[in-house]
């Protein structure tokens, strides 16, 4: 599935979107959008889906996104999708204050952290995190110029901290388009949705109309990566994130993650992790 053009009513009052989710509220498909855009999850958890990647996410989340970047955030859906999720975020293009701004000499750092916003960044440091929460909380409250007061705050205080962890080593490339990047957006949905059953190449070939043979070459092209690794880390991605929740049994969790046997899922994720299942849980125990 291609993603959604997400688009907030412009208001000739504001410069920029910041606004609450509470719950209960119903979470965007995947989707992108031209603004930079900052999330924190105040309470919730889930898996945030980023490009090509699934990284799982809890209470405390904080991620910057650049531009016009695939991704979605899906809650845990416990009858009602994202019922106990409850976030803040603040949508704004680069150049919201005007040309200029962010070149001057005291916004050096702030220029920096909006370009590497191509690559998603998410912020480690939990007293940052917790300033940058109560400083968005604050934003939403806020009017007229004070609110742009408090954008430049956290922009400033995200820039500034050395704990944060880019999220994509390369950048992401901008998916939007039609031709190549629409089909490696099939591709990815195609996965997400079904990692958990059995995933043919011969049938992801299909949806984007390619023999296997081009439909592989096209693949690693375009990711850098094979259509079975991907389909791995996706599975493995996944399985660490129940193993952390500590709710199944390593054979159940091999299972759940769409692994037809535990030998297998043993390789895979000791070739992904570098540890193996029993490792890691021990290790999320320290």
């Amino acid at each position: 599935m291609k993603p959604v053009l997400m688009r907030h009513v412009e208001a000739v009052s504001e410069s920029f979107k910041a606004w609450k989710n509470a719950s209960p509220y119903v979470h965007n498909p995947f989707h992108y959008h031209p603004e930079i855009e900052i999330t924190c999850i105040v309470k919730g958890k889930g898996s945030f889906i980023l490009g090509d990647q699934v990284i799982p996410y809890s209470d405390g989340e904080l991620i910057l996104i650049g531009p016009n970047i695939p991704h979605e955030f899906r809650s845990e859906a416990i009858e009602i999708p994202d019922y106990f999720t409850q976030s803040i975020s603040v949508h704004f293009v680069k150049n919201f204050l005007g040309l200029g701004l962010f070149e001057i000499p005291e916004a050096v750092f702030i220029k920096q952290l909006l370009e590497q916003s191509e690559r998603c960044i998410r912020v480690t440091d939990i007293s940052v995190k917790e300033i940058i929460q109560q400083g968005l909380l604050k934003l939403t409250e806020s009017k007229g110029i004070e609110r742009v007061s408090w954008l430049l705050q956290i922009l400033n205080t995200v820039s500034t901290t050395a704990q944060i962890e880019i999220l994509s080593d390369d950048g992401l490339m901008d998916t939007t388009g039609e031709g190549q990047n629409s089909r490696i957006n099939l591709v990815f949905r195609y996965v997400i949705d079904n990692f958990k059953s059995q995933i043919s190449i011969t049938e992801a070939a299909k949806l984007v109309n390619f023999t296997n043979t081009s439909f592989c070459r096209f693949f690693k092209q375009r990711t850098h990566k094979s259509f079975v690794q991907y389909v791995n880390e996706i599975r493995i991605a996944h399985a660490c994130k129940l193993l952390v929740e500590g709710n199944y049994s390593i054979n159940r969790i091999a299972s759940e993650s769409g692994f037809d046997n535990i030998s297998n899922f043993n390789t895979q994720f000791k070739k992904i992790k570098l540890i193996t299942p029993s490792q890691f849980i021990e290790t999320v125990k320290k």
